[in-house]
């Protein structure tokens, strides 16, 4: 394998992807929910179908993507994918009605799943003995995307009033469009060997779907799936029923977005020395302690020490396990593995936001919400424990 490839240039197309697959495409739409809400007068309950509708997107397509990059190669389902969330983010600057707000989720789901797994597999192919860190700089787009949309939502709301959702959405659209420019100039497929014709669907059940590794880490990522939208969906409006400005809420939010930038090149790094499996038992208790943080605490201090260690956790959650996933089986179907425990991870993104915004409409408000995204971190941490490492201290077995 060619290890001269040029890992910062890498590093930087990744990142840039990602800010507009899940930054711009995904995460984004907590913080400009409130808005599009009192714009397009929607419920709680529809704002959390319209980020339901993001995850069935997904789902639909996650699996499918894994497998077309195993067999044709990775680099031109990213750049489609990102050019199919450009559009899906210009559309959405147009949107009227809440029916047409589903549509534009539905195109920014699916077009995040033809660009993130095959990005996974470009990265660890050309990077095997930096996966953690590679993977981590790569899911720091997620937090980039929300720093970015933390920073601008107040000031294009007081610029342009109760329609600057939109204009926010059309830059994300513009910038979507140069990112996938940087994808198509930079990204390689990596010289991993393609599935040989007689490997069918049958060697897919028994060497990823049926592996007991593969599907521990996935049900793991179905739980972490399930709780992460929850607190981005409606923390934001959380703050803001809080009685805190809307410019200081932006900030607090733009916390845990600076945060996270962090969080998957650190929690990579530190997992490729002391393991992955100690490293994701950390980041899921500090992620549930961190929710409950603004459920006792519902005042600004309570809201910066959540985003903080949210930040500074949540992403590393998502890189640990998508390294995990990469790790259990042959190279050649890392993109496979990937893509089948994401179908579990976006299943439980599927029903997050919108449990959330039902419990928060006809239980006990958004803490009720937050308390759900803890208690699911936590039941996450009981199935790690069953994690174990092999004699080379990375790849994680199912303890008998």
């Amino acid at each position: 394998m060619n290890q001269e490839q040029p890992i910062w240039k890498y590093a930087f197309a990744s990142v840039m992807v990602t800010i507009s697959t899940l930054g711009f495409g995904r995460m984004s739409y907590g913080i400009l929910m409130p808005f599009m809400k009192e714009s397009l007068s929607l419920s709680y309950e529809q704002a959390g179908m319209l980020a339901m509708t993001n995850s069935i997107g997904y789902l639909g397509m996650v699996l499918f993507a894994g497998i077309l990059a195993a067999k044709w190669g990775s680099r031109k389902l990213v750049v489609f994918g990102t050019l199919l969330v450009a559009a899906g983010l210009l559309y959405m600057a147009t949107v009227q009605s809440f029916t047409a707000s589903l549509v534009g989720m539905s195109i920014l789901g699916v077009g995040t799943a033809f660009t993130y797994t095959p990005l996974v597999n470009i990265v660890v192919g050309w990077f095997p003995q930096r996966r953690g860190m590679m993977i981590g700089f790569l899911v720091s787009g997620l937090g980039l995307g929300t720093l970015i949309s933390s920073l601008l939502i107040p000031f294009f709301t007081t610029w342009f009033s109760i329609d600057g959702w939109r204009y926010l959405w059309f830059v994300y659209g513009l910038l979507s469009l140069l990112f996938a420019l940087a994808a198509l100039l930079i990204l390689r497929d990596p010289p991993i060997p393609l599935l040989k014709k007689e490997k069918k669907d049958q060697s897919f059940l028994r060497e990823v779907y049926l592996h007991k590794g593969v599907l521990l880490v996935a049900i793991i990522y179905g739980l972490i799936g399930f709780a992460y939208l929850i607190p981005q969906s409606f923390l934001f409006s959380f703050i803001l029923e809080s009685k805190i400005d809307r410019f200081v809420a932006g900030q607090i939010m733009a916390i845990g977005g600076l945060m996270s930038i962090f969080s998957g090149p650190l929690w990579g790094t530190i997992s490729d020395k002391i393991g992955r499996r100690k490293s994701l038992i950390i980041t899921l208790v500090t992620g549930a302690a961190s929710m409950l943080i603004p459920v006792i605490y519902p005042v600004f201090i309570g809201f910066v020490i959540s985003q903080f260690f949210w930040g500074i956790t949540v992403v590393g959650m998502l890189s640990l396990i998508q390294a995990l996933s990469t790790e259990q089986i042959h190279p050649s179907y890392a993109p496979v593995a990937l893509g089948y425990v994401t179908v579990y991870f976006a299943s439980g993104q599927l029903l997050g936001p919108g449990l959330g915004g039902w419990l928060i409409d006809h239980i006990g408000g958004i803490s009720s919400a937050l308390l759900l995204c803890s208690g699911l971190l936590l039941l996450a941490f009981l199935f790690s424990l069953r994690l174990q490492k092999n004699e080379d201290g990375q790849s994680l077995v199912v303890k008998p």
